[in-house]
């Protein structure tokens, strides 16, 4: 066996491991600090009026993540209506609890008839506009001798839907930040 194989062979695994955990560490990092910036809307709280035959809910969106929420709209399966706010920011100098209200009368689709997997939907974008959604399973539930159904959101199951780009994209994305966004 030649001795310059051995030797050069040598060379390139002594190089490679440090160069290995070195880019290791780097992706663990550009990871780390790319999910510390993303915004993360939930529902908090979920407050319901009922007079006479009108349901109001009054859902509480708040920003339990890092970064800022941008363009954000909530959506009810058989309600016609719509929330939106423009930004919603994490907690910090500019935190502020954003309360919807969901008007339901007897003529809202949600309550006249049954809807299969009906859901409460929050959707947003983080500051390079990849799309977020959360959703919340709504139920139906039959209100004795009224023909309404009554709704009832389960807020302890949310699904979510988040963009996963990869570590180049991610390190583009942080680059990409400025200082007053």
């Amino acid at each position: 066996m030649d001795w310059s194989l051995l030797i050069g062979l040598a060379s390139i695994i002594i190089a490679g491991v440090p160069a290995y955990f070195y880019l290791e560490s780097l992706v663990a990092q550009t990871r780390k600090e790319f999910r510390d910036n993303q915004p993360n809307l939930r529902i908090t709280d979920l407050s319901a009026m009922n007079s006479a035959n009108v349901l109001t809910l009054y859902p509480e969106i708040e920003n339990i993540g890092l970064g800022v929420a941008y363009d954000c709209t909530m959506l009810m399966d058989g309600w016609e209506g719509s929330f939106a706010v423009k930004k919603v920011y994490p907690r910090g100098p500019r935190y502020q609890k954003h309360v919807a209200s969901i008007v339901l009368e007897p003529e809202a689709n949600i309550r006249g008839k049954p809807i299969a997997n009906a859901c409460l939907r929050l959707r947003y974008q983080n500051r390079w506009g990849q799309k977020y959604e959360c959703w919340y399973h709504v139920t139906q539930v039959k209100g004795g001798a009224v023909p309404f159904y009554n709704v009832q959101i389960d807020l302890a199951h949310a699904g979510m839907t988040e963009p996963n780009p990869s570590v180049w994209e991610m390190r583009k994305f942080l680059r990409n930040i400025t200082l007053y966004d």
